[in-house]
């Protein structure tokens, strides 16, 4: 068992989790997706896990909108691939629960049990109105997120048909067959950050995914994962895991890193994404935190920066470990260069820190 687990995300996104213009960046195609897919089992990576996006965040390059539906790349490439957990992530307001749990066990049949379910409440306007529907306060999306889910783990782990009323579905008679290989049911991940997220992540999630602010002290991050876990044994008698995602650029020097970055995101970065962005998250004005603010949409759309040479992304990830995160997911400007370079030069050195097996 590997002491920090590793994942790679957004392989079904044009471009990935990168808005730039750059020649370099992930172009998306289905041989290119089962490409990087096979390269991160080879890697040794447990799980690989999309973004779920109906509308683009803008920009010359469209940020995130040209991509490939969860379920159907989950299916796709659980029939191609051997040994890591294939993930969807799904909107739950956009399908229904019913509709939902028969793929997902479709999927977790085609993979031979290797299917999870990345459950995201939605927080982009404008693709609920593409949906012709409202788009539901913050603390109503996770209670109508609450009862999808208990109506799914009850279609996955049921044999007799059931009755449900609740505030926003009512299910008369609900069965489903046949059900996951995975049992009792296929790993749920969920990265609510607010209070009432972190709540839901605690009642529900098998994977939590937290945030981490760039230059966050390691002290505060212990303690906000250590009051994570302490809420899910205490209110909900739960154990979790806790992930992170990281954007990585690794190069033999730190120059070179840094200036790969700054070409990427600077000199061809799609900066007119950042006008879709609100002020909070996107702040204005030329200081260096509004630059890396900035920098942390374009490249990653929020995750930690790994930019250096592969002995400091090591220590970072060692920090983070000793934190208490259980895994990590990476994104690359292109993924198959990303991997390979990950393969050859960091993957020996987390072996000899003791975080992966060798």
């Amino acid at each position: 068992m590997n002491k920090l687990k590793l994942g790679i995300f957004g392989s079904n996104l044009d471009g990935g989790f990168t808005a730039t213009t750059a020649e370099e960046r992930h172009t998306l195609g289905w041989p290119t997706v089962v490409r990087v897919a096979k390269l991160s089992e080879q890697a040794g990576f447990e799980l690989n896990v999309p973004l779920a996006r109906w509308r683009g965040l803008g920009g010359v390059t469209n940020y995130c909108g040209t991509n490939y539906e969860g379920l159907a790349w989950a299916a796709g490439l659980g029939a191609v691939t051997e040994t890591a957990k294939i993930f969807a992530t799904i909107h739950v307001p956009v399908i229904h629960p019913i509709v939902a749990a028969k793929q997902m066990a479709t999927a977790d049949h085609i993979s031979g049990g290797r299917f999870g379910l990345n459950l995201v409440c939605g927080w982009f306007a404008p693709e609920f109105a593409m949906f012709g529907s409202p788009m539901m306060s913050h603390d109503a999306r996770y209670r109508y997120a609450g009862e999808w889910i208990d109506i799914v783990k009850m279609l996955w782990t049921r044999e007799e048909e059931f009755d449900f009323e609740g505030e926003f579905f009512k299910i008369v008679k609900g069965q489903s067959q046949p059900k996951p290989l995975t049992k009792p049911h296929p790993p749920i991940m969920q990265a609510g950050q607010s209070e009432t997220g972190a709540r839901f992540a605690a009642k529900y999630a098998d994977i939590a995914f937290q945030s981490v602010s760039e230059g966050e002290p390691i002290e505060d991050i212990r303690r906000r994962f250590a009051d994570l876990r302490k809420l899910g044994r205490e209110e909900f008698g739960r154990e979790f895991e806790i992930w992170l995602s990281c954007w990585v650029i690794c190069r033999p020097t730190q120059a070179e890193a840094e200036a790969f970055r700054d070409y990427v995101l600077e000199e061809k970065g799609d900066l007119a994404v950042l006008d879709s962005m609100p002020p909070n998250l996107v702040p204005r004005g030329d200081s260096p935190e509004a630059r890396l603010a900035r920098q942390k949409v374009l490249g990653g759309f929020g995750g930690v920066h790994l930019v250096g040479t592969p002995e400091r992304i090591v220590d970072r990830l060692k920090e983070f470990s000793e934190a208490g995160a259980d895994g990590i997911v990476l994104t690359f400007v292109n993924y198959e260069e990303g991997l390979e370079t990950w393969m050859r030069d960091v993957a020996p050195l987390l072996v000899q820190a003791g975080l992966r097996e060798g």
